[in-house]
Order: structure tokens, then C-alpha cells, then sequence
């Protein structure tokens, strides 16, 4: 018998989010190994947007492992073994209550099944989500970017859903972002596009560059580092693919709205607690 999960409950540790109305958004790493992921049942509806590691879902559309990026909406009810290839990724959750979601069929015509999402709009919903849960600078915009999801998600698929060349494209930024050389038109010669071309497609497809993709993801590691790890700040600005210390400063606070010792102080102090 599989276990029954709460609004907001995941196979993950959540990093940073917010409960508001309407919502309850948390951006997560994938906790545990794969085979510790039990068949589970959640009481919430809820959009899964993949960010790295290669997913594994049940859900009408996805294919058996999905590379990031892949949005996932499961409806109320949904009993499944969703998990990350050898426990290794990370996600970002967007969570509402049955009846939010019951209220809402009357006007939008969400799926009643599990199903994995293409429409363009509503992936750059997502990452916009994403993006702005690091800092909560502005709750709002963050709640109107939620129900922009919803509205992507219900809409049909556009034509100019992703390429399979810009997936591999975003992969490739992903599975390279520490690298200190690595530049755009490295990637876009990769996917064998124009660098203008590229950054085009990215922007339509999740609302961000190319260039703002590599600065997040090395961020985000710098987070993990700044959590996990004694090294320096310089230490980590080398390790990630940053030109130096300060670089990685003003990348980080534009990010986490903090500079990175605060946040070290923050983690550090509450991992001890």
C-alpha cells in the first residue's frame, strides 16, 4: 500500500518557496536514493518543472526518462512512482488544494490525468516561477506567474513548442555550467544554430537567455556549495566557473537578494539547529 502525501509533501528537501492563497511554490533537490521513491499518493494537484537530473513519470506524454527541462502537472488524487534517475536532481513544486482545483474546472480546462505539459507559454510560466522563488522579492508577481501557469497549461499546444535541439541545448548548459570557458556560442554551435537563433528560442520557450540559464544554474550551485561545503567564496567561484569572488557576489545576491556569507550564516546556523 503506497504512502498518501500532504499538500506540499515530496520526495525532496526543500530549499526555498512560499505558502500563499492560492499556492504553495518550493523549489527542491531530490532527497534519497531511486529505489527509496515508494508508489505515493497526492491529495493536492500540483505542476512538477524539472530543472536537472533525468525524471521518471507515469505521466501521459512523458517519456520514460525525461532530460530537464519537463513540466508535469498531476491532478487531485494522482497515485504514482515519480522519481529522478539514481536520486540525483532538482525541481521545482507548485502546489494547490483539491478544492482550489475543483473551483477552477468550472472555468479551465486542466487535465484529468497526469500529463506532461508542451505548451510554451506555459513553460515560461514555470520558469519564471523558478526564477523568482530565490528571492521573494515580490510574492505578487510570483502568485500571478502561478495562475499564467495554469492558464498555459489549459491552453492548447502552441506550434513553436520546443525543439528538440533547444532541450538539448538547455541539457547542454546544465551538464556544463562550471565549466569557466564555456560560453553561448559554444552551446549553439553544439545544437548547430545561430547563436541569435538560440537565444530567440530560448527566450520564447522559457522566458529567459542562453546567458541568464548558465548564470542561474551556477548560482545554484554555488548555494548547494555555500550549504554543503568549508570552502572559500574564491574557492567556490573557481570551482563553479565564475571569474572571481566578486563576480559570483553580484550574481548571487542578484539571485538570493543576500550576499553569500548571509546566506552561509543562514544555512550553516539552521543546519546546526
Amino acid at each position: 500500500m503506497g504512502f498518501s502525501f500532504e499538500p506540499g509533501q515530496f520526495y525532496g528537501e526543500a530549499q526555498f518557496g512560499m505558502n500563499g492563497a492560492a499556492f504553495d511554490i518550493r523549489a527542491q533537490v531530490a532527497t534519497g536514493c531511486e529505489g527509496d521513491v515508494q508508489v505515493h499518493t497526492h491529495h493536492d494537484a500540483h505542476f512538477v518543472l524539472v530543472l536537472s537530473g533525468r525524471f521518471i513519470s507515469s505521466a501521459r506524454g512523458a517519456r520514460d526518462s525525461a532530460s530537464a527541462p519537463t513540466l508535469i502537472f498531476n491532478p487531485p488524487g494522482t497515485t504514482h512512482r515519480d522519481r529522478f534517475l539514481k536520486g540525483v536532481g532538482t525541481f521545482v513544486t507548485l502546489s494547490m488544494a483539491s478544492r482550489t482545483y475543483v473551483d477552477l474546472s468550472s472555468d479551465v480546462a486542466l487535465a484529468r490525468d497526469a500529463i506532461a505539459i508542451r505548451s510554451a507559454d506555459a513553460f515560461a510560466s514555470a520558469f519564471r516561477i523558478a526564477r523568482e522563488i530565490r528571492n521573494l522579492r515580490d510574492p505578487a508577481s510570483i502568485e500571478s506567474y502561478g495562475w499564467e501557469l495554469l492558464a498555459g497549461a489549459a491552453a492548447p499546444c502552441r506550434p513553436d513548442c520546443p525543439p528538440d535541439w533547444a532541450a538539448r541545448a538547455y541539457q547542454s548548459i546544465v551538464d556544463r555550467a562550471t565549466e569557466p570557458l564555456l560560453k553561448v556560442t559554444d552551446v549553439a554551435a553544439d545544437a548547430n544554430v545561430h547563436p541569435v537563433h538560440l537565444a530567440r528560442v530560448f527566450r520564447e520557450a522559457w522566458g529567459c537567455s542562453p546567458g541568464e540559464l548558465l548564470r542561474w544554474r551556477r548560482v545554484d550551485r554555488a548555494a548547494d556549495l555555500l550549504r554543503r561545503s568549508s570552502l572559500t567564496g574564491a574557492e567556490i567561484a573557481a570551482e563553479i566557473g565564475f571569474v572571481d569572488q566578486s563576480h559570483m557576489n553580484r550574481a548571487f545576491r542578484a539571485a538570493y537578494g543576500i550576499a553569500p556569507s548571509a546566506y552561509r550564516r543562514q544555512h550553516v546556523s539552521r543546519i546546526q539547529a
